[in-house]
């Protein structure tokens, strides 16, 4: 098997270069997840970090709380089900 170790690194690099770019897009692309129509709301990146929980103050009752938390957790699955889907799409757009 013959080639040329030096074009071989030149692919590793750009290969290497593709994915850090990817990787710097999913870090700036935003996804919003939500419940209970939209009073629950939480706002994170493709990579999956958490920029922003917002509850309307409608649904704030010392009683229901733990509807609360059901509806934060919903919300946050509906955002790390959108930011798994957005880096699929990025990273497939790489190859």
């Amino acid at each position: 098997m013959k080639g040329n170790p030096f074009e071989a690194m030149k692919q590793l690099k750009k290969i290497q270069e593709k994915m850090a770019k990817i990787d710097q897009e999913l870090e700036q692309t935003l996804v919003e997840g939500t419940a209970g129509g939209g009073v629950v709301k939480i706002v994170m990146t493709a990579k999956e970090e958490v920029k922003e929980v917002k509850i309307d103050p409608e649904v704030v009752n010392k009683e229901e709380v733990d509807v609360l938390e059901d509806l934060i957790s919903a919300a946050l699955r509906d955002a790390l089900t959108k930011a798994k889907e957005k880096a699929a799409r990025k990273n497939g757009k790489s190859h």
